[in-house]
């Protein structure tokens, strides 16, 4: 079977502080997983394909589209193409993504359609209602589509299929038998990278030092934090792959690609102390030189003083830490079964093993104060104190597939609709955002996180003047050394692609007038 896979363009916000564009290595491992049972695999990249391309965006004011065109990305889909599937992760882009899902529809009315990712699972039902979709994948990929294939080729009923969300012909939805996780995360091809464009890749998730590879090492997480949507995704069983398995693969890339750096974006990668040794260990061994990260974030409590040490000597020289609050109460009510003191305490261990840390917070959750946000404010001072080199704030965004969406919900305070979807990309907004908490508007909000990110860095800049020179040295220069770096080399870049695109449209009036 001919099988089309693609990743939409990116609808960014165009000032906020976090809208990186990542090579799409969930398309990338099921392209490779479905070739591996025999079918023909054409990956269309919209983004990397089109890394260049910049519009707006009527549908939303003060965004703007990465990529291809819908009719660039039609004309590259095969005529023969039989299954196509849409790739849908973050549920602000379902408004673009939904525009694209008709396009091609339109085009390829005989074609199966389905669309996969953490927005179509948390919301398959008002994906179906919005689009010509005959299905929505739920969860993990690679084993739901081979089997849809194959029922598509054998004119089975796709409803025998685990894990899908399925049309009707009445245009009811019938939810099949949930899908088993994948646990044998060895047996996986690598990643199917032959079919994405990398090199147009140029802005890393976290620090980069050369050609950068992302890969996976880790998939679930075991914790229920009820502002995550990855339980909902990945289920709450954390599954490893060996290490042998992650060096051969990093030994691949270096080898073929000349790779110098890894990004790693799994969920919550340090959860067991002994795999994370053992990584270091091995890649110390194999004396690879290569710098990696885990640059989403991870549990600290794996991560003791010879972790630590062990890391830095295995090239994986900065960590990302995600207490999101620095009050009891806002963390039992996130369901964060972590201890603050610990927290610290192993953030100390990483900074005497020359680790470069950053820490990651939320405010304005649903019930928290001003007497919870000054507790965060104060364990952020004690941050830049103790030597953290970077933290970022954002404004709480009920995701859908979370606890405290379907509360909300329940409570009728989301209505959801393209307003509430293009909202969730306020979160790391510098200039607005919206506000979920009855006793926070958006406006103190956004006074509060900016607040918060003073206090930091006036503090971090004092006590540690050089590091202010180092931003502006890799600002000019164009290094990545830290997240920091990215977001000024990114508010640039789009600071950049505005006043071309504002140029165009004045351009465009005068000629009109």
């Amino acid at each position: 079977m001919h099988i089309t896979l693609i990743n939409p363009p990116s609808l960014m916000a165009a000032w906020n502080y976090s809208t990186i564009s990542h090579p799409p290595i969930g398309l990338a491992a099921i392209a490779a997983y479905l070739q591996q049972q025999g079918h023909t695999i054409t990956l269309i990249d919209a983004v990397g394909e089109g890394i260049s391309q910049y519009r707006d965006f009527p549908a939303a004011i003060g965004f703007i589209l990465q990529g291809l065109s819908h009719l660039e990305i039609a004309e590259k889909i095969p005529a023969n193409t039989d299954l196509i599937g849409v790739s849908c992760m973050f549920s602000h882009a379902w408004v673009s993504t939904r525009q694209l899902i008709h396009s091609i529809a339109d085009r390829f009315p005989k074609a199966f359609l389905v669309a996969g990712g953490e927005h179509a699972t948390a919301l398959y039902d008002f994906c179906l209602k919005e689009t010509p979709l005959g299905a929505c994948a739920l969860g993990e990929g690679e084993e739901t589509m081979a089997d849809l294939a194959c029922a598509l080729e054998n004119k089975s009923d796709v409803t025998t299929v685990a894990g899908l969300a399925c049309r009707m012909p009445d245009q009811t939805v019938v939810v099949t038998n949930p899908r088993d996780r994948i646990a044998k995360l060895n047996d996986l091809p690598f990643p199917a990278w032959d079919q994405v464009p990398l090199s147009a890749y140029t802005i890393y998730e976290g620090p980069a030092s050369g050609p950068t590879m992302p890969m996976l090492a880790t998939r679930g997480c075991p914790h229920d934090c009820t502002f995550c949507s990855a339980p909902g995704m990945w289920g709450r069983t954390w599954y490893a792959r060996n290490p042998e398995h992650i060096v051969k693969e990093m030994e691949y890339h270096i080898r073929t690609k000349q790779v110098t750096a890894f990004q790693f974006p799994d969920i919550n990668p340090f959860i067991n102390r002994h795999w994370t040794r053992a990584l270091c260990r091995l890649i110390i061994q194999k004396k690879l030189s290569v710098t990696w990260q885990m640059p989403v974030g991870t549990g600290f409590q794996a991560i003791d003083a010879k972790t630590a040490r062990l890391l830095v000597a295995a090239g994986c020289d900065q960590i990302q830490y995600a207490p999101e609050s620095g009050s009891p109460a806002v963390l039992s009510a996130m369901n964060k079964k972590i201890d603050i003191d610990a927290f610290k305490k192993a953030t100390g261990m990483a900074l005497a093993a020359n680790m470069r840390v950053s820490v990651l917070f939320i405010i304005g959750y649903p019930g928290e104060t001003l007497k919870d946000v000054q507790k965060t404010f104060s364990l952020i001072r004690r941050l830049a104190v103790m030597g953290v080199h970077e933290i970022a704030i954002s404004s709480f965004v009920p995701l859908p597939g979370t606890a405290v969406f379907e509360m909300l919900l329940e409570q009728r305070q989301i209505t959801v609709n393209d307003e509430y979807l293009i909202s969730m990309a306020s979160a790391t907004s510098l200039f607005s955002t919206c506000s979920w908490n009855s006793r926070m508007g958006g406006r103190s909000l956004l006074i509060l996180k900016w607040l918060g990110l003073m206090q930091f860095f006036m503090i971090s800049w004092a006590v540690y003047p050089k590091r202010l020179f180092e931003r502006f040295f890799n600002l000019l220069s164009g290094k990545q050394q830290t997240k920091a770096d990215r977001v000024l080399r990114e508010m640039v870049n789009k600071r950049k692609i505005m006043r071309r695109l504002n140029h165009q449209q004045n351009n465009r009036e005068r000629l009109h007038n």
